[in-house]
């Protein structure tokens, strides 16, 4: 064929972009929000290829969402508002009012779906531990599922915890028998795994992991911060969450908590405060939180006191982290933004979601401790042994580091197969 011929044939047609669509996540000023989000990608790509159009539902108010859209990374991520809270005295400010007072069940939030959804093959409930009661019961996530699967579309809970609901009895036949019609639980513990098998869901769940193990570390844009961890660091996340479970007393904790770094100052190392979640909220701003612990500090400590500043990407937070020679996280993405790139990790934990990681990982919990009643001494005796077997661990997250990836990317062919007819 003439080289005139083959300049006429006609150019082959593109391929759709395979469209997906997220939903029940957090805002990415929850550093653990945007890691899901950023492993997830990596997943879908490896899977469906890099023509990918997603979606991403946000449960935050619209201003919230618009500002988070303005700084967003990847091109093919869109995020939009799906909020139960409305303008004061708008419809849906009413019913989140009669939610709140009266215990009512108004589900009025599902409406933000409308025109998003169209030519979506799968939703994917991306919320690492939002069908469990540690927020309450789950029964927006619910609704929205069921929103979607009247539509047609598979609906997957997406490398996440799962559970326990045995504190609430009367609840816990209704979510068994939502999660029974899902397209797919895609569980990142073992421990998930087991409870659901214990109680009759099975059919539909698979072993992952969480996402956010294959999130790539970033170099921070600003080259000043990439000398912020002074060598040898001790890495510390510690959550104002944590009041919540200590009386609701934040000023308490506050307090406790600068004990804890002050005793881990006592090491000998430098320490770098690492905050993950930024709120406006006091009581959920780790930000807010840990600075106020480095300025009562910073004067009386007999080593540098250092803190992440807000405004870095999870990739970021990420790349900072990993260059700790170990490090004590509060916050369950901090804590693998850590074990993911082997840093010797102390989980304090608060749910079961650091004792179900810790024991794919390890095989054991002896590297968690109850932040409920944690004090000083078993801190640092948990930071001690992390320094005297800091090789040893680190060459055991090497080693099983890698099987770990391959379950997060397994996720990708698995859902597939769910699109294919495959269950």
């Amino acid at each position: 064929m003439s080289q005139t011929a083959s300049a006429t044939l006609p150019t082959p047609p593109t391929a759709p972009p395979t469209r997906i669509l997220l939903v029940g996540n957090a805002p990415h000023r929850n550093r653990g929000c945007e890691a899901i989000v950023r492993g997830t990608m990596e997943i879908l790509e490896a899977t469906f290829g890099p023509n990918l159009v997603v979606s991403s539902g946000v449960m935050a108010a619209p201003s919230t969402v618009e500002a988070q859209q303005a700084r967003e990374l990847d091109p093919r991520v869109t995020s939009f508002s799906v909020s139960q809270i409305g303008p004061r005295g708008s419809l849906k400010w009413w019913l989140s009012q009669a939610n709140a007072r009266l215990g009512a069940d108004f589900n009025h939030h599902v409406r933000d779906l409308a025109g998003r959804v169209q030519g979506s093959v799968a939703a994917l409930e991306v919320g690492g531990d939002n069908y469990s009661l540690d927020y309450g019961r789950p029964t927006k996530y619910m609704a929205v599922d069921n929103a979607l699967m009247a539509q047609g579309i598979p609906v997957v809970i997406w490398g996440a915890s799962v559970g326990p609901f045995d504190k609430d009895p009367s609840f816990a036949p209704k979510i068994f028998a939502h999660l029974k019609r899902l397209d797919g639980i895609f569980v990142r513990e073992p421990k998930t795994l087991r409870y659901l098998r214990e109680n009759g869901v099975e059919h539909n769940v698979r072993q992952v992991a969480d996402p956010a193990f294959v999130m790539r570390p970033v170099a921070p844009r600003d080259e000043s911060l990439r000398t912020l961890v002074r060598d040898g660091s001790i890495g510390i996340n510690i959550s104002p969450l944590i009041a919540r479970y200590m009386e609701g007393d934040l000023d308490q904790w506050r307090d406790r908590a600068a004990e804890l770094v002050a005793a881990a100052a006592r090491l000998g190392r430098p320490i770098l405060l690492a905050p993950h979640v930024g709120a406006t909220l006091e009581k959920d701003d780790d930000f807010s939180f840990l600075r106020s612990i480095q300025r009562k500090l910073a004067s009386s400590l007999p080593v540098p006191i250092d803190i992440l500043p807000d405004g870095l990407s999870a990739g970021e937070s990420k790349w900072l982290i990993a260059r700790c020679s170990i490090f004590a996280g509060a916050r369950t993405h901090a804590t693998i933004a850590a074990l993911s790139t082997a840093v010797p990790t102390l989980s304090l934990s608060y749910s079961v979601k650091a004792l179900g990681i810790n024991e794919d990982l390890f095989g054991h919990q002896e590297f968690c401790q109850s932040i409920k009643t944690l004090t000083p001494e078993p801190f640092v005796a948990g930071l001690s042994r992390l320094l005297a077997e800091e090789s040893s661990i680190r060459k055991h997250l090497e080693e099983v580091l890698p099987g770990v990836r391959r379950r997060v990317m397994s996720a990708g062919p698995l859902l597939a197969d769910i699109l294919s007819g495959g269950r």
